[in-house]
């Protein structure tokens, strides 16, 4: 998935979900902040043994769980996104 296609799936998210996912980017940024190496790399290994759940662990679990779209959405996003016209079945 691509960071474009998670973005475009944050406003679907209930608050409480979009507050898990400020939390776990804030704890990433804190983790890559404090495992730079003085020329700015980060280490080989950076997992330090720690039992987080990760942003993409996250993302899996709380995805699908929107309620209340329409049936055709993903066929259909762009008409729901930009008014374009609806794509016919196939």
């Amino acid at each position: 998935m691509s960071a474009q296609e998670i973005i475009d799936q944050l406003p679907k998210l209930k608050p409480e979900e979009l507050q898990l996912v400020k939390e776990q980017l804030e704890a990433l940024e804190t983790k890559r902040a404090g495992t730079q190496e003085p020329n700015g790399s980060a280490p080989a290994d950076s997992s330090h043994g720690r039992n987080k759940e990760s942003l993409a662990e996250f993302l899996s679990r709380v995805s699908g769980t929107a309620q209340g779209l329409p049936q055709d959405l993903a066929e259909n996003h762009d008409h729901y996104l930009y008014g374009t016209l609806k794509r016919g079945k196939r």
